[in-house]
């Protein structure tokens, strides 16, 4: 039986990654959305590498930013996630999701924290078990009715379970 150099192997998961974020590309004009449990739906913004992770909604303007808009951070498994909101020039309410996209855990009007300083104390969320993280803006008609418990939908050209798939492969 032959097998696969490693460094084969690793080429071969960067590239179906590479793959996975061509199509979310070319199927730009085709966007994400999550919908709630009232049928509300928000267009996502999806942050699935690390360095979308770290940079998440900082630095980005009011202006910039709708109610009609949100960020979904991506996970390959669920884990103890907290949040942090340095460079934020707007307030957020961060809704953390369980693997099958339900709400277990909620911080409601997270405060902005405009720049990278202390003090004033950086807003950190409290710790919940969750794959994903969704970010709106704080009393964004969608957030608003979000409870813990209600189970959201996502839908896009590709699924949220291959978008994983393909990101699990690349970390």
């Amino acid at each position: 039986m032959t097998t696969i150099p490693q460094y084969l192997s690793k080429l071969i998961k960067n590239l179906a990654f590479l793959l996975t974020l061509f199509a979310i590309i070319a199927w730009g004009k085709e966007a994400f959305f999550i919908k709630n449990a009232q049928g509300q739906k928000i267009e996502l913004k999806l942050a699935l590498t690390k360095e979308e992770h770290t940079k998440g909604l900082s630095g980005l303007k009011n202006k910039d930013f709708n109610n009609s808009m949100a960020m979904l951070f991506v996970n390959s498994e669920m884990a103890p996630r907290k949040f942090w909101m340095p460079n934020t020039y707007f307030d957020l309410d961060i809704i953390f999701l369980d693997d099958k996209l339900k709400v277990v855990g909620m911080d409601k009007k997270a405060p902005h924290h405009p720049g990278l300083t202390e003090p004033p104390a950086i807003y950190k969320t409290s710790i919940y078990l969750a794959q994903f993280i969704l970010e709106t803006k704080a009393g964004s008609p969608f957030s608003k009715s979000i409870k813990i418990g209600d189970q959201l939908n996502f839908t896009g050209p590709i699924s949220l379970s291959e978008i994983v798939l393909k990101t699990h492969q690349k970390q």
